[in-house]
C-alpha cells in the first residue's frame, strides 16, 4: 500500500510553530506517511545542524525555501505550484498566516485536501493599527475564497476567529511531549522566567516594567529577538538563542513563569511551564486564557495593568504553598488534556482525510 504524502509549507520556521510541526511530523507513523516539509529561515530559527538532527528520519525531506520578505512573494508562490505539481502530495498543511496566504495562493483550481494552522491569526496583533488589522482579515478572508482550505486552530479561541472566515474550522489543541517535564524542581525562589522570541508580541517592555518593579527578584529571559533593547532592567538576565533543550533546563529553573505576551495562538512554551508545575502568571488573552484556568492552574492577568502581575508575583513570592498549588494543578492539565500521542493522531486523521 502506498504511503500518505504529506506536504508542509512553513514559514514561521522557529519558537513555537517550529516545535509543533517538529513534534507533529517526527511522529506520525513512518510505515504510512512521508512527508516533505517546505521551510522558510528566520533569525531565530534553529541551526542548520539541529534541524537535521531533529527532522533525521527516512519518511521526512526538508527543503528550504524563502518567503518572509515581499520580495520572495511571487518566486515562493512558483516554486510552491512546481513542488505540488512534482511531489503530489495527498494532503497540505500550510503553517502561520504567510504560509497559509502563498500556499492558497498556489493551490488555486487544483483539488487537494488542504489544511491551515494559523498559530495566531496576523489580524489579532496589537502592535500595529486598526487598518492594517482589517487589511490582515480581509487577506484572511478572500485567500480562503480563492482556495478553499480546512482551519485547524490550535485553541478554541482561535477557532472562534477562524468561524468568522470559515465553517470548516476544527480544533486540534497545541501539544507537547510531557516526559520530560516529569519530574521538575521547584526552582530558585527569587527566579522569574520567561521563554520566547523577545519581539513585540511577546511584550518585552511590560516584561521590563514588572521587572523595574521588583528589583529584588531576579528575571530571566530565555532567548533573543530584535527588541532586546527594551529590558533594560538591571536585575533581567537575556540568555541569547540557545538549543531547546537548554531553553528547557533554564525553565526548570524559574520559580514562577511570566508571560506577558499581547497576542497568541497557544503558546508553547507556556504548555512547557505547566507541563514542569510551575506557577504561571500570564496576560489575559486568546491562547493563554484557553491553557490557564483564573487561580487554579495559574493566574490571568490584564495585560494593560502591569500592577496586576507585579502584585500576583508579590504573593507567589510569599506564598510558597500556592506556587506549589497552582504548579501541580498546571502540570496534571497538561498530562491529561495536551499529551502529544492524543494531538498527532488527531493530525493522521486528517492527513488521511477520514
Amino acid at each position: 500500500m502506498a504511503k500518505i504524502k504529506v506536504l508542509y509549507v512553513v514559514e514561521s520556521f522557529s519558537t513555537g510553530v517550529y516545535a509543533i510541526v517538529r513534534d507533529v511530523a517526527c511522529n506520525l507513523d513512518q510505515s504510512k506517511f512521508d512527508v516533505l516539509i517546505v521551510h522558510s529561515l528566520r533569525d531565530d530559527s534553529p541551526k542548520e545542524k539541529q534541524i537535521d538532527t531533529d527532522y533525521k528520519q527516512k519518511n521526512i525531506t526538508l527543503k528550504y525555501l524563502p518567503m518572509g520578505k515581499s520580495k520572495e512573494y511571487i518566486p515562493a508562490v512558483k516554486a510552491i505550484k512546481e513542488i505540488i505539481k512534482e511531489y503530489k502530495p495527498d494532503a497540505i498543511h500550510l503553517h502561520s498566516s504567510k504560509a497559509g496566504f502563498l500556499g492558497r495562493q498556489a493551490i488555486k483550481g487544483k483539488r487537494q485536501n488542504v489544511l491551515y494552522s494559523p498559530h495566531g491569526f496576523s489580524f489579532l496583533r496589537t502592535d500595529v493599527g486598526s487598518l492594517k488589522r482589517f487589511i490582515f482579515f480581509q487577506l484572511e478572508y478572500w485567500i480562503n475564497k480563492y482556495a478553499p482550505s480546512k482551519f485547524i486552530a490550535v485553541s478554541e479561541g482561535e477557532k472562534e476567529h477562524a468561524l468568522k472566515i470559515t465553517q470548516d474550522s476544527v480544533v486540534i489543541n497545541n501539544f507537547i511531549d510531557a516526559k520530560p517535564f516529569a519530574n521538575s524542581p521547584l526552582g530558585e525562589e527569587n527566579l522569574v522566567v520567561t521563554c520566547g522570541r523577545v519581539s513585540p508580541q511577546k511584550n518585552p517592555s511590560l516584561f521590563n516594567e514588572i521587572a523595574l518593579a521588583l528589583p529584588k527578584v531576579n528575571f530571566l529571559w530565555v532567548g533573543d529577538g530584535p527588541l532586546r533593547e527594551q529590558l533594560t532592567s538591571k536585575n533581567i538576565t537575556i540568555t541569547g538563542l540557545i538549543s531547546r533543550d537548554k531553553a528547557i533546563e533554564q525553565v526548570k529553573r524559574g520559580y514562577i513563569y511570566l508571560q506577558t505576551s499581547l497576542w497568541e495562538g497557544m503558546p508553547v512554551s507556556i504548555l512547557e511551564a505547566m507541563a514542569a508545575a510551575k506557577a504561571t502568571v500570564a496576560s489575559n488573552i486568546i491562547g493563554n486564557r484557553d491553557l490557564i484556568t483564573h487561580d487554579k492552574t495559574g493566574i490571568l492577568c490584564d495585560p494593560d495593568k502591569p500592577n496586576e502581575f507585579i502584585e500576583a508575583i508579590k504573593m507567589l513570592l510569599s506564598k510558597k504553598e500556592e506556587v506549589l498549588r497552582l504548579g501541580t494543578s498546571a502540570q496534571k492539565y497538561i498530562f491529561e488534556h495536551h499529551a502529544l500521542e492524543q494531538a498527532v493522531s488527531k493530525y493522521e486523521k486528517y492527513y488521511i482525510n477520514e
